[in-house]
């Protein structure tokens, strides 16, 4: 099943964009196995969460337009462990960063899946800690990240800070 899983990972990492299921939330993009972000999900996609994840990052407010009030009941009602870190997307901070970093380490070799509001919380933290934390490869990280978006000054600022704090190169954009 393991082998399988990762067979399945790998084909979606090749496939361009079209190529994604027709379930796949908005904005999906897959790190690496085991590793994926994405933007707000719908209850249904929630209800099959499982299939794919043990672990779900919430990264947008809970009062965010377009997000689900029962979504951690939801997901928690299927065995995924749900984590909601509200991230102020006009203010990212150096400790919302940490709290991520920690959800991520506690996660051991668990499958996780990120989201917000539209993917743009979640790909530039996923970034950051692929980056930072797994030692992965910036410009393939940072092709992915623009595969969702471009960040506005603020995330740029952000994302070239933590990076700087970390040791890694800071001019990024």
């Amino acid at each position: 099943m393991r082998r399988a899983l990762a067979f399945a990972a790998a084909l979606l990492a090749l496939a361009p964009p079209g190529a994604l299921p027709a379930d796949a939330p908005e904005n999906f993009v897959l790190w690496r196995v085991g590793l994926a972000s994405s933007a707000q999900p719908t209850r249904e996609w929630l209800a099959t969460v499982k299939r794919n994840y043990d672990v779900l990052i919430n990264l947008a407010p809970p009062q965010v337009q377009g997000s689900l009030a029962d979504e951690g009941g939801i997901v928690a009602s299927k065995g995924v462990v749900y984590v909601n870190i509200p991230v102020n997307f006009g203010a990212p901070t150096a400790e919302d960063f940490r709290m991520f970093s920690e959800v991520m380490k506690a996660s051991g070799g668990r499958s996780v899946f990120v989201h917000c509001q539209a993917n743009f919380r979640g790909s530039s933290f996923v970034l950051l800690y692929r980056v930072i934390h797994e030692g992965a490869d910036l410009s393939q990280t940072l092709a992915k990240l623009n595969g969702v978006w471009v960040p506005d000054p603020v995330w740029k600022k952000f994302i070239e800070s933590t990076l700087a704090a970390a040791g890694k190169k800071a001019d990024i954009f």
